[in-house]
């Protein structure tokens, strides 16, 4: 687990990383004349997209993770099921990032 300086830092590094992937995304999908499936799914094929999706999806859930041990340090007293809950936040990271990569791999590859 990060301490205090090192867990501010990475907070405001990845808000700093998420700000020109968000506007990239919501620029790019303003670029798509119809959005339906088959556009989504072109769209996300892209190598490009792809790249920057999944690095979306790592900083987003980093980010997500962070913002929610900071929550649990500061509002849960009992250092047991704190550090139970940090755990937790960790694995659902780890989780939301490879579900979020199997998906986006699912429609690069066809498979």
């Amino acid at each position: 687990m990060l301490e205090g300086k090192k867990h501010w830092l990475f907070h405001r590094l990845s808000a700093i990383l998420l700000l020109p992937l968000i506007i990239w995304c919501i620029w790019s999908l303003s670029l798509i004349p119809e959005i339906s499936y088959d556009n989504m799914v072109l769209w996300a094929g892209n190598t490009i997209n792809f790249i920057f999706l999944c690095a979306l999806i790592i900083v987003s859930a980093y980010h997500f993770q962070l913002g929610i041990q900071v929550i649990f340090e500061d509002y849960i007293s009992n250092v047991a099921k704190r550090n139970f809950f940090i755990k937790v936040t960790y694995v659902l990271f780890y989780i939301l990032c490879m579900l979020g990569f199997f998906s986006l791999i699912v429609i690069y590859f066809g498979v």
